[in-house]
């Protein structure tokens, strides 16, 4: 059975740091003509090719990457919205030289936001200035979790289900939605929905009237083919312990050390940085600094700052897969493009020709030939455990008054309701006393 050549096909590589998507990128562009777009946000700053872990230049292969060292030291960090504008257009110019994009980087806000439309979001989801702007023009984006649900309660109770009630940052987006365009974000989200039926059924999104039910802000943007190149923490843990030693011995202090006299000279010449941000956030930098910044480089600071790198890491690559299980899958699965993203199995680097890379390949040759494509769960055995089905995607926050607590996922509420802790908080309690009530001498 074959499908429709793809009108505009653009192939992304998620993952965890360490796995590997680097090397399945390059491998990708030789075989099918391609060009490399990186979308970490680390790598796009120029030099600092240790501490943002860039590609080495002999072994991109001749393969052209785009939006790397692009960004200088004293530069502004890009917003989300700045990345979407040079991406596409360098798209663009890649596909008039009838070669194949492909998208690549653990920056997956970025890769998220380039893949699918939305107007709203795109106005600067993540942009902490203009969150700061909102909340003081509108108060009640300044208050508790628990205020701001009660409120979307009152204003848009469908969408107030679908957020656990600590998450303040999407309680917090729903009812900012509602105060930008008076629009509940539930109903947003439905007209999303009738947009994408209008994609999948071939029709002409932009004849749907403006304000009808299936006027929509949001589509995909590509015909994506998504690779997650994914290995479990106990395996990925070991080789970004192996990563850090490396970058140690190839000069991650010293690139600390001339980050630190950047700092420095603009401090002499009167400029200020903030280091909350951008490339001063770059693992290894904070951590190996107190060592740089000692006169008498002591060895306990050394080996103190080299761990805290490596924990660091460890905790960003657990970061990377939480985002891809619970944000990318579900705008995946939410896009009707499930059956287009696929988990590479990448726990055996001994195996990564036939697990990975081999893989990678015969899906993408399917894909661009217009021929159907495998189940992505039928991959391997870790892409049936992981890759979820819209179905168990489908949030609705649901809490137990007896043990309180509050599930989202219907998985999850099923889970709990099986729990020993569960069962034991709803067992009926005896009242011994009353069933054996004592008698005088007894």
């Amino acid at each position: 059975m074959s499908s429709a050549l793809p009108r505009a096909p653009l192939v992304a590589i998620v993952g965890a740091t360490g796995t590997g998507k680097s090397q399945l990128a390059v491998s990708l562009a030789q075989r099918f003509n391609g060009e490399i777009l990186n979308a970490d946000a680390l790598q796009m700053y120029q030099g600092l090719p240790i501490t943002t872990n860039k590609l080495p230049l002999e072994e991109r292969k001749g393969i052209p990457h785009h939006l790397l060292g692009c960004i200088t030291l004293g530069e502004e960090p890009w917003t989300v919205k700045q990345f979407l504008q040079r991406a596409t257009g360098i798209i663009n110019e890649i596909r008039s030289r009838g070669r194949l994009p492909i998208l690549v980087g653990g920056t997956h806000y970025y890769i998220q936001s380039l893949l699918f439309r939305d107007a709203l979001i795109e106005e600067g989801e993540t942009d902490g200035n203009t969150l700061e702007r909102e909340a003081r023009q509108w108060q009640l984006l300044d208050a508790s979790a628990e205020d701001m649900l009660t409120e979307l309660q009152k204003v848009d109770p469908d969408m107030a289900m679908r957020w656990h009630p600590s998450d303040q940052r999407k309680i917090r987006r729903s009812l900012e939605i509602w105060l930008k365009t008076g629009k509940r974000a539930s109903e947003v989200y439905d007209q999303q929905k009738a947009q994408r039926f209008y994609v999948d059924s071939g029709r002409d999104p932009s004849a749907v009237p403006d304000g009808s039910d299936a006027s929509a802000q949001c589509h995909v943007r590509y015909d994506s083919l998504i690779f997650w190149v994914h290995a479990p923490s106990k395996v990925l843990n070991s080789r970004l312990e192996d990563r850090v030693n490396s970058m140690i011995s190839h000069g991650l202090l010293e690139e600390v050390s001339s980050m630190q006299s950047f700092l420095q000279d603009q401090e002499q010449q009167g400029s200020s940085i903030d280091q909350s941000r951008g490339i001063w956030v770059a693992i290894g930098f904070k951590e190996c600094l107190p060592y740089i910044l000692d006169k008498n480089r002591a060895e306990n600071l050394k080996q103190d700052g080299i761990e805290r790198t490596k924990i660091a890491t460890r905790q960003y690559a657990k970061r990377q897969d939480r985002w891809i299980r619970l944000r990318l899958q579900r705008a995946v699965n939410a896009a009707h493009l499930a059956d287009h993203m696929f988990l590479l199995d990448a726990t055996d680097f001994s195996r990564w020709s036939d697990a990975v890379d081999a893989k990678a390949k015969d899906i993408t040759a399917a894909f661009m030939g217009g021929f159907a494509l495998p189940k992505p769960n039928s991959v391997s055995d870790a892409a049936m455990k992981m890759l979820a089905s819209p179905e168990e995607e489908a949030k609705s926050a649901r809490h137990c008054e007896a043990c309180d607590k509050t599930l989202m996922f219907h998985s999850q509420w099923i889970s709990h309701l099986k729990s020993k802790s569960h069962r034991a908080s709803v067992r009926p309690k005896i009242d011994w006393k009353k069933l054996y009530p004592k008698t005088n001498g007894h």
